[in-house]
This record gives structure tokens, C-alpha cells and sequence, in this order.
């Protein structure tokens, strides 16, 4: 089986933001999101927290945890980073990311250890749409 056939396709909407105290490189968030996507062809909703710096040069860094239930009621938890040169002149912020995927489900166990790199944009309002693929 090659990882190229489960390629991760969502969509979602940030949920909050809370604003946290000003760090030495920039602005400091915690971010809450919600997706949706497909795993493969399995159908998932994820949700995650993470910190954002956005840095005084303007470049944002965010790192956090998520945890995607499929629809067959499988977990599969997540370690996630990401970065961005900055905001785009319409208020979209173009990520990088690397995420990181453990489960007990022993139908993904597959997952445990990889890693999926690919690009998540934010919107200005808040909408997100994201692609991985996995390393092999």
C-alpha cells in the first residue's frame, strides 16, 4: 500500500482566537479550528489548538495539537507546525505545515510515525482549505 493513496483534503473555520501576552518575537495567539475533509476515502472531522507568534517581520509560526474522528468512529491524533512569510494584501495567510499522526485504530496504524506536508490557506474571514500528502 503506498501512503499517496490516503492524500488529506479539508476544509474549516477558525472557531476563536484569545489573544495571549506578547512574547519577544511578536503578537501571541491560540488558535481554535474545526475541519472537515477526506482521508483517502474516508470522511473526517478534526479539531485543534495551537499557538501562532506572528513576529514583528511579519512572518507567523504556529504549532499545536489535533484530533480527527473518521466517520467508522476511528481516532487519530495529531501533532502539527506550520509557518508563513506573512499576510497576503487581501488578508489570506499562506501556510506551509507538517503534521504528525498517532492512533491506537488498528485500520490507520499505518499512520503511526508519518509525517503529511502540504499548504493550508486562511482566508480573511476565516475559512480554511488545506492539502497533505504524506512522506514515503
Amino acid at each position: 500500500m503506498s501512503l499517496k493513496e490516503y492524500t488529506r483534503k479539508e476544509t474549516g473555520t477558525i472557531t476563536s482566537i484569545s489573544v495571549l501576552p506578547e512574547t519577544a518575537e511578536g503578537s501571541n495567539f491560540e488558535i481554535n479550528l474545526t475541519t472537515e475533509g477526506t482521508l483517502g476515502s474516508v470522511k473526517y472531522v478534526a479539531h485543534w489548538s495551537y499557538k501562532q507568534i506572528q513576529r514583528f517581520d511579519g512572518s507567523i509560526y504556529g504549532s499545536g495539537d489535533g484530533v480527527m474522528q473518521t466517520e467508522c468512529g476511528e481516532v487519530i491524533n495529531m501533532k502539527g507546525s506550520g509557518s508563513a512569510a506573512g499576510t497576503n494584501p487581501d488578508g489570506s495567510v499562506p501556510f506551509k505545515v507538517i503534521n504528525h499522526h498517532h492512533t491506537k485504530s488498528e485500520k490507520f496504524s499505518f499512520l503511526n510515525g508519518t509525517a503529511a506536508v502540504g499548504s493550508y490557506d486562511v482566508s480573511a474571514e476565516g475559512s480554511t482549505t488545506g492539502t497533505f500528502e504524506f512522506l514515503e
